[in-house]
């Protein structure tokens, strides 16, 4: 409905953009209780791919002055995949993670992975081709004893599962409207707001 019925550009002065600003900040406020993050914390993208690139590359750009080193796992979506491959070849180092027979990541390979010049860990909430749901809290506990960041691809998993931000200490995470009746070619990022995207 709102897409059909407000026009109007909401960085506008006038009544239309006043509406469709006022719709932007409620779908804000909707998309951050749905994953436990304030309003502001939440950057609106056109699809779950586009919410994974600009975490990756924003993140990695960001941070190359602590490291270059990234980890991610053996699963992930291309969206994930694609952007590190292209990190890769401007000189960012990557380890994947093998996982399980059911998908599962190893945590014990994750931890020993883990270095000094680690500066992003992006492991994906759920997997929408086999179904596997990663231990997101365990990965956490891992990542942040050892002060790095997390990113997760939560495109399958948040409006599906219970996905709460703070509670699982993630630093950014993508999601798709379309993965639980939104509108197409509508995504987002969760930031949190001491992460800095270049």
């Amino acid at each position: 409905d709102c897409q059909r019925n407000i026009t109007g550009n909401p960085q506008a002065l006038h009544d239309q953009g006043h509406q469709a600003r006022a719709k932007l900040d409620l779908a804000r406020q909707q998309v951050a209780a749905l994953v436990g993050a304030t309003p502001e914390e939440i950057i609106f993208t056109a699809s779950g791919s586009e919410a994974n690139v600009l975490a990756l590359k924003g993140i990695a750009k960001a941070y190359m002055t602590k490291g270059k080193h990234m980890i991610t796992s053996a699963v992930e979506h291309f969206s994930v995949l694609h952007p590190i491959r292209s990190l890769e070849k401007e000189g960012f180092e990557v380890t994947s993670i093998p996982v399980d027979k059911e998908g599962v990541v190893d945590l014990q390979k994750l931890s020993v992975a883990i270095r000094t010049d680690t500066i992003l860990v992006s492991i994906m909430a759920a997997n929408s081709e086999v179904g596997t749901i990663q231990p997101l809290a365990e990965i956490s506990k891992i990542v942040k004893a050892k002060g790095v960041l997390l990113h997760t691809d939560a495109v399958a998993a948040a409006g599906n599962i219970p996905i709460n931000v703070a509670e699982l200490r993630v630093d950014a995470l993508s999601l798709a409207g379309n993965s639980f009746y939104g509108p197409l070619g509508t995504g987002a990022l969760y930031l949190k707001k001491s992460t800095r995207l270049i």
